[in-house]
């Protein structure tokens, strides 16, 4: 499902991640560890086709990044969720979903409000939410449309515990069902889960 090869990032002369191969497949619960500035979220940016690689490919779902098929494939949702604020969070959903050619959000998405006992938010503006809401809130948005990979950058920041393990079922629930998830995290419990712990350090998978 993710395929790398020959993948580089470089500003200027410093080179912030290099990966020579490396791959996911369907099914694949991953992690990324690692300490800050290790290149987690830069691996992550770069798979979710916000950022271009300097050199080297990347395969989502048999698809170069950045083209439609591979954007279709792909959810992101960073450690910060871009939500707006003169939105509620229902609204957004809807927005995100409408954009990818649905008329409602995924039972994903759905469900995980369930689980995450985030239903009071749907109706709520981000502006007057907690760190912990606004994640939630992100999450939701995040998988309102239909996605095979989901990548995520420290999902469980802010969350309380109940949430935590909900969100890490969740989680586990998909890559069992076929998809993929690669989480960039520091949360033992969401390491200890995972089918595949891929540690940066460097910039390089080690």
């Amino acid at each position: 499902m993710i395929r790398v090869k020959k993948l580089k990032k470089a500003y200027g002369r410093v080179t912030v991640l290099q990966v020579d191969e490396w791959r996911l497949r369907p099914g694949s619960n991953a992690v990324l560890v690692g300490h800050n500035g290790a290149g987690k979220t830069t691996l992550l940016t770069l798979l979710a086709g916000l950022a271009r690689p300097t050199s080297g490919a990347i395969l989502i779902d048999d698809s170069a990044v950045g083209l439609r098929p591979a954007r279709e494939a792909t959810t992101f949702v960073p450690d910060q969720p871009a939500l707006f604020d003169d939105l509620t969070v229902q609204e957004q959903m809807l927005y995100v979903a409408k954009l990818n050619g649905e008329s409602e959000p995924t039972g994903f998405s759905l469900e995980l409000a369930e689980r995450l006992d985030a239903e009071a938010l749907l109706t709520r503006f981000p502006q007057a939410m907690s760190k912990g809401q606004r994640q939630k809130a992100g999450l939701l948005v995040g998988t309102a449309r239909p996605f095979k990979v989901l990548l995520l950058d420290e999902p469980t920041t802010g969350l309380d515990a109940t949430s935590r393990l909900a969100l890490i079922d969740t989680l586990s629930e998909f890559a069992e069902n076929g998809g993929v998830v690669l989480s960039s995290t520091h949360d033992p419990e969401l390491i200890e889960r995972a089918t595949e712990v891929v540690e940066i350090a460097a910039g390089e998978l080690v």
